[in-house]
């Protein structure tokens, strides 16, 4: 028995098979198009979505010595906070817009003036920002009032292949989080909310639990892809939801941290625990019951790309020489300093930052250098300012009455022993790798696929049976000690910076 994955991410659409008892069996991974009309606007064509589904599904149909019939379920997982605008007969009226996309700040500040901060955090457990997906079609009222007319239904990015999938218009409650129309603390939609904000009820579409079936694979749609018609497809997850699921987060205690470009913290939560201050999101969490705390770093390997590109020509060169990974290399010049870099300290907002300050002015800083600090210092500067960033997330998490006891840490981040023990240093936590790593979020659609067709009793029984940590890095008491008072003092350097970022953007 097989069970298929389908995550519908910024770059492309990955499909993963797995057997019932976890091992991989296929994957594959079309990509799309990223379209940016103006500066910081960022769009796609949700038809692309469908095509590389169907191309990533008839690839690992091809791939793997399986009937497709003994595929039992699937899960579907995606970017959060899009927005797709379906019109009569569910025709796309334009290209959706994107998470990231920079739009939005004025629609964002008149919904938060409109409906109340008090309101906003009392139901959707936020304050408000411009990356909600309510803020987006506000943007659409405002600046496209003939397609807002015609809006029938709103739906989010992983939907609109589950729509071609099933003909079901629907979403789940942790996808729904994003969008500042949910009632979080009670995992419905919120009338009170869409007539605060002022947007019309009746494109709100259907509303499941992350596990529960939400449809089955049409005729049309077997089809297209090969797939037998009749599958479950479970009502799935945004991204970071499904994969903290494919890294077992169901209970309090263990968080994920997800080293990519980007870096996300997930902390599974038993009550919806919201921060007035905008410094970690409150979203309902592919557990039914459960909650999360959820915040995102701008840059995280992205700070280290950024050394790479910029700054390592020579490790560049003795890598075409040598054959060997460039960032192999970089990691051998970053142990080659003491731990805290000799007092150097690298803020890593490079590409501003979104928790625990949502600052679009944000900016990187070294703070410390004097002449005795090389390269090297940098280098090493520039992961031990990344694991302060994801500490500075991790504090706001306890200060809200999180318990941690355990990091799981993921990505392309996650396989430097180097850059984990700094962070299991700077944590003062145990960090644990993943051995399904490779799998990300389509992993964990994939377990909410098993348990929407019954071959799991409950998420957490599927995670139980299916989800294992590789190795772990224990902290180390005495870098403990030094990485503590130099975090305090990294603490202290945003709110030194931050109106002077904003004089900055203003001259």
């Amino acid at each position: 028995m097989y069970l298929l994955g389908i995550d519908v991410g910024t770059s492309g659409v990955k499909a993963l098979l797995i057997s019932d008892k976890g091992e991989f069996t296929a994957e594959s991974l079309h990509t799309y198009p990223l379209l940016s009309p103006n500066p910081g606007w960022f769009e796609q064509n949700p038809d692309d979505w469908w095509d590389a589904a169907v191309k990533s599904i008839r690839d690992i149909l091809a791939k793997a010595a399986v009937e497709p019939g003994q595929i039992a379920g699937i899960g579907l997982s995606g970017q959060y906070h899009g927005s797709v605008l379906l019109g009569k007969d569910n025709g796309i009226l334009r290209p959706a817009i994107l998470w990231n996309d920079q739009r939005t700040q004025l629609q964002s500040d008149r919904i938060i003036e409109r409906a109340g901060s008090e309101n906003l955090l009392r139901l959707a457990c936020t304050g408000g920002a411009p990356y909600f997906t309510a803020c987006k079609l506000e943007w659409v009222r405002d600046n496209e009032p003939d397609v807002y007319e015609r809006v029938c239904k709103l739906i989010l990015p992983k939907d609109y292949v589950r729509f071609k999938l099933t003909g079901v218009i629907a979403t789940d409650v942790s996808d729904a989080s994003g969008t500042l129309f949910l009632d979080v603390p009670n995992r419905c939609w919120s009338e009170e909310l869409v007539g605060l904000i002022g947007a019309k009820k009746t494109i709100l579409p259907g509303l499941f639990e992350s596990p529960v079936v939400s449809g089955t694979v049409t005729p049309e749609a077997a089809r297209a892809t090969g797939l037998p018609s009749g599958i479950p497809v479970a009502g799935g997850a945004g991204d970071q939801a499904s994969a903290a699921i494919g890294n077992g987060i169901v209970d309090e205690g263990i968080v994920t941290y997800s080293i990519g470009t980007s870096g996300v913290i997930y902390a599974a939560t038993d009550s919806p625990r919201s921060d007035p201050g905008g410094r970690a999101n409150t979203f309902c969490h592919a557990v039914p019951g459960r909650w999360c705390l959820l915040a995102c770093i701008n840059a995280a390997a992205g700070s280290l790309q950024w050394f790479q590109e910029k700054l390592a020509d020579a490790e560049r060169a003795e890598a075409e020489q040598t054959g060997r990974n460039v960032y192999e290399l970089l990691m051998d010049m970053a142990a080659s300093v003491s731990p805290g870099s000799d007092r150097l300290l690298f803020v890593p907002y490079l590409s501003g930052e979104r928790h625990p300050h949502t600052d679009t002015n944000a900016r990187g800083v070294f703070f410390g250098l004097h002449m005795g600090h090389g390269r090297d210092h940098m280098l090493r500067a520039v992961l031990e300012g990344v694991a302060y960033a994801f500490k500075d997330c991790l504090e706001v998490m306890r200060e809200l009455g999180v318990s941690i006891h355990e990091i799981r840490a993921t990505g392309g981040g996650a396989k430097s022993d180097l850059w984990l023990g700094i962070q299991a240093n700077v944590s003062n936590e145990p960090i644990y790798t993943m051995a399904a790593d490779e799998g990300g979020a389509a992993y964990g659609a994939a377990l909410l696929g098993g348990v929407c067709a019954s071959v799991f009793g409950s998420v957490r029984e599927a995670c139980d049976k299916l989800v294992r940590t590789a190795r772990s890095l224990k902290p180390d008491r005495d870098k403990v000690d030094i990485y503590d008072r130099l975090f305090r003092f990294y603490r202290t350097l945003y709110p030194l910076f931050r109106e002077s970022y904003k004089d900055l953007q203003s001259l």
